[in-house]
C-alpha cells in the first residue's frame, strides 16, 4: 500500500514538474534558449545523465546538435558532430519513439567515436512541427536505474509535443525579428544613399556589409560587369568590385567569365540560387571548399546590374528558402535606392552643367568682348602716343589683356569640357582646336600611349600646361608651324615646339611660363623651355603618373 502511494505521489510530482516545464517553454521566444531548455528539461524529467537535441536541415540531415551532460573538453576531443548514422539514424528513417536497453546490442549500432563516454540505455523521441520533422530528443544513461521506463517515454513524448509548439512560436518570432532586421537594413541603406551628405563608404560596400551581417555569413562580395558601358547581354566577364569579411582584400579584383560560371549563370538568368559549390570558383572566395552560399542578382527593371553573393563556413548551417526570399527583397530595395541616388546625382550634375554653360556664355558674350574693346582703344592710343616709355607700357598692357582673354577662353573651354565629361585626350584636342582655329599656323598633334593611365588629378594640371604652352607660342613667337607631342609610358611627357622667334631671358619670367613650372612642381615633375632645334621655342614638361 505504501509503495503504491509513493508511486502515485512520484507520478504526481513528475506531472507537476512537466507542467512547470511546459509553462516555462511557452514563456521563452528565443530559439536557442528554447532548444537548450528542452534538453535540460528532458534530462530532469527522466534523470538522464546525457541529453541532446538534433536539428534537421532542409535535406533531412542533421545540421545542429545541442548536447548537455558532457564537458567542453570531452566534446572537443570527440571532434565532429554526429551525422545521423547508427541508432540516431533510425529515428531519421522512422520518426517514432525509440527506447533501447543496450545501445551496443542494437542492430543499427555502429559504435562510438574515440573519446566518447560509454552509453547503454537510450531513449529517442522525434519532434514534429506542422507535420514536418524538426529533429529528435536523445537521452542516455539514467542515473538512478539501468534503463528508461515506459513512464519516461510517455513523459518525454508529452514534452516533445509541448516543445514543438514552443519551437514553432520561437521560429515565428525569430523570422519576424529577422524580417524586421532586413527591413531596417533596407531603410538604412535608402536613407544613407538619399541623404544630402556623402556616404562614408561606397553604396555597393554598404550593401555587401549589411548582407554579410544579416545572413551571418563569413564573406560577401559584389560582382559587376568588367565593362560598365556594355549592354547586359554583351557582358562576358564579371569582376569583384567589393568584398567584406574573410580575405576581402584578396578577393577584390578577381575576374570570372559569364559563360560557364555559377555567378555568370545568375547574371544571365536573373534567378537567385542557393549552392554549396561553384562552377569556375573565385579565388579566395569559392575555392576554399564546399560551403553554403547564396548568389543573388541585383536586378533593375529587365536587366541585371551585378551579383551579390554571400558564403558561410562549412561548420555553419546551410541557407534555406527564407534566407533567399529575405535577401532577394533586400537586394531589390537596395537597387532601387541605388538607382534613385544615381538619378539624383545626375540631376545635380545636370544643374551644374547648366550653370557652367550659362557662366561660359556670359564670359564669352560680355567679358571677352569688353576686354577686346578695351584692347582696341589702347592700340588706338598707342598710335597717337609720342612717348616711348608710354608706348612700351601701353603695349605691355595690351599683351596682358590678350593673355587675360586667352585665359578666360581656356576657362570657358574647361567649364564646357566638365559638362561634356570629356576625357583627357578629347580635352587636349578640343583645347588645341579652340586656340588655333582662327590662327594662320600649321598645327601637328601627336598623342601616344595609354592616356587612360593619366589620373583625373594629373589631367587637371596637364591640360592647362598644354593651353599655356600653345597660347605663348601663338601670342609671342610669330610661329608658322606648331607641334604638340604627348606621350604616356612610365611618365606623362608633353613637348610643345614652334618655329617662331624664340625665347629670351625676359620671356622666361612671363606668368604663363611660371604657371607651367608651378604645375610641374605640384605633381612632382619638371618643366624646361629653351630654343628648339632649327629655331623657335621648345617646352618640355614631365610628370610621374603616380606623383599626384
Amino acid at each position: 500500500m505504501h509503495a503504491q502511494l509513493d508511486e502515485l505521489l512520484g507520478a504526481r510530482d513528475k506531472m507537476e514538474q512537466l507542467l512547470r516545464v511546459i509553462v516555462g517553454l511557452a514563456s521563452d521566444l528565443d530559439l536557442d534558449a528554447t532548444l537548450h531548455r528542452i534538453v535540460t528539461a528532458a534530462m530532469e524529467l527522466t534523470g538522464a545523465g546525457y541529453g541532446a537535441l538534433g536539428v534537421l536541415g532542409p535535406d533531412g540531415m542533421l545540421v545542429s546538435f545541442l548536447n548537455s551532460g558532457m564537458d567542453s573538453e570531452t566534446v572537443d576531443r570527440i571532434g565532429h558532430l554526429p551525422v545521423g548514422k547508427g541508432v540516431l539514424g533510425v529515428l531519421l528513417d522512422e520518426p517514432q519513439p525509440l527506447r533501447v536497453d543496450d545501445l551496443n546490442a542494437h542492430a543499427a549500432a555502429v559504435g562510438f567515436p574515440e573519446h566518447h563516454p560509454p552509453m547503454r540505455a537510450f531513449l529517442g523521441v522525434p519532434i514534429t512541427i506542422r507535420q514536418n520533422m524538426f529533429g529528435s530528443l536523445y537521452l542516455t544513461e539514467p542515473k538512478s536505474r539501468a534503463t528508461f521506463t515506459e513512464a519516461d517515454e510517455a513523459m518525454v513524448r508529452a514534452l516533445a509535443s509541448a516543445a514543438a509548439v514552443a519551437i514553432d512560436n520561437a521560429q515565428m518570432f525569430d523570422r519576424a525579428r529577422t524580417t524586421a532586421k532586413w527591413m531596417e537594413a533596407s531603410r538604412a541603406i535608402t536613407t544613407a544613399l538619399l541623404s544630402d551628405t556623402d556616404p562614408v563608404i561606397t553604396p555597393l560596400r554598404m550593401i555587401a556589409e549589411r548582407a554579410c551581417e544579416l545572413t551571418n555569413a563569413e564573406q560577401a562580395i559584389v560582382l559587376v560587369p568588367s565593362d560598365a558601358d556594355l549592354a547586359a547581354e554583351d557582358v562576358d566577364t564579371l569582376v569583384v568590385s567589393t568584398a567584406v569579411g574573410l580575405l576581402a582584400d584578396e578577393v577584390v579584383g578577381r575576374r570570372v567569365p559569364v559563360d560557364g560560371s555559377t555567378t555568370g549563370g545568375v547574371f544571365r538568368s536573373g534567378v537567385p540560387l542557393i549552392t554549396e559549390s561553384f562552377r569556375h570558383p573565385i579565388e579566395a572566395f569559392t575555392d576554399v571548399g564546399q560551403r553554403p552560399a547564396i548568389v543573388m542578382p541585383l536586378r533593375a527593371h529587365q536587366s541585371v546590374l551585378g551579383i551579390l553573393a554571400v558564403a558561410r563556413n562549412n561548420s555553419q548551417p546551410p541557407f534555406d528558402t527564407s534566407h533567399l526570399e529575405l535577401m532577394g527583397d533586400f537586394a531589390d530595395h537596395a537597387v532601387v535606392a541605388l538607382r534613385l541616388s544615381e538619378n539624383r546625382e545626375q540631376a545635380r550634375e545636370l544643374s551644374l552643367v547648366t550653370d557652367r554653360e550659362r557662366i561660359a556664355h556670359d564670359l564669352h558674350d560680355h567679358v571677352i568682348q569688353r576686354l577686346f574693346a578695351a584692347g582696341m582703344d589702347l592700340q588706338g592710343t598707342i598710335a597717337r602716343s609720342r612717348s616711348p616709355e608710354v608706348t612700351k607700357r601701353l603695349n605691355r598692357t595690351v599683351d596682358e589683356l590678350q593673355t587675360t582673354i586667352e585665359e578666360i577662353r581656356s576657362r570657358i573651354f574647361a567649364l564646357q569640357s566638365v559638362g561634356e565629361e570629356a576625357g583627357f585626350r578629347q580635352s587636349i584636342q578640343n583645347a588645341i582646336a579652340a586656340l588655333t582655329d582662327d590662327r594662320e599656323v600649321e598645327t601637328t598633334v601627336r598623342i601616344s600611349g595609354p592616356l587612360s593611365a593619366v589620373s583625373d588629378e594629373l589631367a587637371e594640371q596637364a591640360t592647362p600646361v598644354v593651353i599655356e604652352a600653345v597660347s605663348n607660342a601663338l601670342r609671342h613667337s610669330g610661329a608658322q608651324h606648331l607641334t604638340i607631342e604627348i606621350d604616356v609610358a612610365e611618365e606623362l611627357i608633353i613637348d610643345v615646339t614652334d618655329d617662331g622667334c624664340g625665347i629670351d631671358d625676359d620671356d622666361t619670367r612671363r606668368s604663363g611660363l611660371a604657371n607651367m613650372l608651378r604645375r610641374a612642381e605640384l605633381v612632382g615633375g619638371s618643366c624646361a623651355f629653351g630654343p628648339a632645334t632649327g629655331g623657335g621655342t621648345h617646352v618640355h614638361w614631365v610628370a610621374p603618373l603616380d606623383g599626384y
